[in-house]
């Protein structure tokens, strides 16, 4: 025990040696707001309604921020951390594949062998430098950060004692609690039916059975009397399904429910918000701790049918299931200090909304609720932000971008009449951006820097293009004999005759060839990679919409196998989308459809999957920005070590995007 004690003393000791905070460094803030779009807030900005953004640019500049190939968030924030492009951090779509296997797999993060969670992203974070110098670094909700980046410090003392000059949290790419990036509950004791723009659309739920869609689980009720009882759903663990439940009273006569969860009692009236609910899963054999997580419900209707809507089962900071936070007991402090929160990477349930369980103004109500969760997290790291380097991430323009967009524009597919009154919603979200801003720039005073980016901006979705029912009509894909276009997917490998099958398609804007020795079954020669690049690139340029002549490809980009990390498993070619079009979901999980192009329909009606050179993200400093070039997301980090006069490895040295 006495070599224990001292063991721990002399740990404590070089911590704090080594841990000399630097209180002097000066204070730079990064406000990273996902998808910001330059030609929209350039709009807003003329017309007086973001005096925040144009007074910061007004003291600095504002420029369009070039992007990454693919304009993918993961992809994009990945190039931001580490100063690489694709090739060298190795993340070139939100989806993966195991060219073995074909298998598909989240790309930022993956189960290892052990169960523990990995992250897969390469390179060095731009942070870890201004560690190495003692510079306090809070790093708050960072995309494809899962699990955080440790301290380039960590170990056993660091983390005994607690001195460490690094905070971080997941953001972006953060599972909840079933590993899935968000699964909804539905309980219903009425009808449901799967919407037709999507997967098994026209599917209906049963009595007293449920239905598994893209991002949800719909479950049939059949309250007694007034009362029934429902289960939560949760991760298999060795095998095992965990399960919680709760019991639920219905009012109907009030409008009303009582949900009774472990031991809290929550009535909700028609149209309320529940808080945060704790969900205990019990504990498994031989395990010290209970697997708990959060939920809320919104009440949507008691009559004539109970319509009762869950948030994916968050993991709960106070006792997460995997990392999300270093140091690890850092989003139990933040939770103690402000309650529970979102510890989902995108809190938005834009799956919820394209499923009609969630209607624009259902949605919005969430959104403002995540919204005003992490406002008051900033107010609370802008409190304590007295020296160093802060990150500070908003998700909600992006998701509200994505499925407002459609309510925008009276020529959209998607667009319906009752939309009309959503057509500001964007706008209005940009107009909290702005005061978002103010908050900030009020906190900082003239003491230190402010930095606003974003990975990319927007553009309407207007059209879907599946990559694999158009390699299937141009003979890149050959069917099994007696195999129906519509039945068949990548993922079904039997449904595919791989022997004759040249190229396929999984995720956004990746295509993959079928070669011989790293696929399997490859069929495709390593010296005829060339030749099927250019014949596919050229068929690609062609395609032109039937519907108006509009080129659908507007550029196609070959990736290059010997850089860094992506000879292994990255696509092969890159596919830029013509404004207004991108990937159909379908395509994008290898399955094939009846039509190469059609309209989309879906919520999901604005999006940034496509050349990049269309959906550039924006870059508004303090500092005066250089004229002479188009800053891109790669400059940024080295610029950052930069400010703090720090030298930067070649591999993370930029152009000089801001004056000295």
């Amino acid at each position: 025990m006495k070599r224990v004690l001292a063991l721990l003393l002399a740990g404590s000791l070089l911590c704090m040696a080594g841990c000399q905070t630097r209180v002097d460094a000066p204070r730079l803030l990064v406000l990273g707001i996902d998808g910001m779009d330059p030609q929209i807030l350039s709009r807003l900005m003329a017309s007086g309604r973001m005096p925040h953004f144009s007074a910061l640019a007004k003291s600095g500049g504002f420029r369009p921020l070039a992007t990454t190939m693919p304009p993918q968030s993961p992809v994009a924030w990945s190039t931001f951390i580490t100063g690489l492009d694709p090739a060298g951090h190795g993340i070139f779509d939100f989806i993966h594949r195991d060219p073995a296997t074909l298998t598909p797999y989240l790309s930022t993060s993956r189960k290892g062998a052990d169960g523990t969670m990995e992250l897969l992203r390469r390179g060095r974070p731009f942070w870890d430098a201004l560690i190495d110098r003692h510079i306090p670094v809070t790093i708050f909700k960072m995309p494809a950060n899962f699990p955080p980046s440790p301290s380039p410090h960590s170990g056993l003392f660091s983390s005994i004692t607690g001195c460490s000059c690094y905070r971080a949290f997941a953001g972006m790419g953060t599972p909840d609690i079933m590993g899935t990036y968000g699964t909804f509950t539905y309980y219903t004791d009425g009808n449901y039916t799967v919407p037709l723009h999507m997967n098994e659309g026209g599917k209906t739920l049963t009595s007293g059975g449920e239905l598994a869609i893209a991002g949800g689980r719909i479950v049939s009720l059949q309250p007694e009397q007034g009362f029934c009882s429902a289960d939560i759903r949760g991760p298999d663990t060795n095998g095992v399904a965990r399960e919680a439940h709760f019991d639920l009273y219905v009012d109907r006569d009030s409008d009303a429910i009582e949900i009774v969860l472990g031991e809290r009692r929550t009535v909700l009236r028609t149209g309320e918000w529940s808080e945060w609910i704790r969900v205990d899963y019990g504990r498994e054999a031989y395990q010290l701790s209970h697997l708990t997580g959060n939920v809320r419900f919104y009440l949507k209707a008691v009559n004539p049918h109970l319509q009762l809507y869950m948030t994916p089962v968050n993991l709960d900071p106070g006792n997460p299931a995997m990392p999300i936070s270093v140091p690890a007991d850092e989003a139990a402090r933040l939770q103690a200090a402000m309650g529970p929160y979102y510890t989902q990477g995108m809190p938005d349930d834009t799956k919820a909304l394209e499923a009609a369980v969630l209607d624009y103004d259902e949605f919005l109500s969430q959104d403002s609720l995540a919204m005003e969760e992490r406002r008051g997290h900033l107010r609370r790291e802008l409190a304590r932000f007295e020296s160093g380097f802060l990150f500070f991430y908003v998700h909600s323009l992006d998701q509200v971008s994505h499925v407002l967009w459609r309510a925008t524009d009276p020529s959209h597919p998607g667009y319906r009449a009752e939309f009309a009154r959503h057509g500001q919603a964007i706008e209005h979200h940009y107009e909290s951006m702005d005061e978002l801003l103010g908050e900030a720039m009020t906190s900082m005073g003239d003491d230190g820097q402010i930095v606003v980016l974003s990975d990319h901006g927007f553009a309407p979705y207007e059209r879907s293009f599946n990559i694999n029912s158009w390699l299937l009509q141009e003979g890149y894909i050959e069917l099994n004999e007696g195999v129906e276009p519509e039945s068949a997917s990548i993922l079904r490998k039997r449904s595919i005759l791989w022997e004759q099958t040249q190229a396929y398609g999984l995720g956004l804007n990746a295509l993959y060839l079928n070669i011989r020795g790293r696929e399997d079954p490859g069929a495709v020669e390593a010296d005829q990679r060339e030749a099927l690049i250019a014949a596919i690139t050229s068929r690609l340029l062609a395609v032109i919409d039937p519907r108006d002549g509009r080129q659908v490809v507007e550029k196609v980009y070959v990736v290059d196998k010997t850089a860094g990390s992506a000879a292994a498993s990255s696509p092969d070619l890159l596919i830029g989308y013509a404004r207004g079009y991108r990937s159909s979901g379908a395509a994008a999980l290898g399955q094939i459809e009846a039509e190469v192009i059609q309209d989309n329909l879906s919520a999901w009606s604005g999006d940034h999957c496509m050349a990049d050179h269309t959906v550039p993200g924006v870059l508004v400093t303090s500092m005066s920005l250089n004229t002479d070039l188009i800053p891109h997301l790669r400059d940024i980090a080295g610029n950052i070590l930069e400010y703090y006069g720090m030298e930067v490895a070649d591999a993370m040295k930029g152009r000089s995007v801001w004056r000295n």
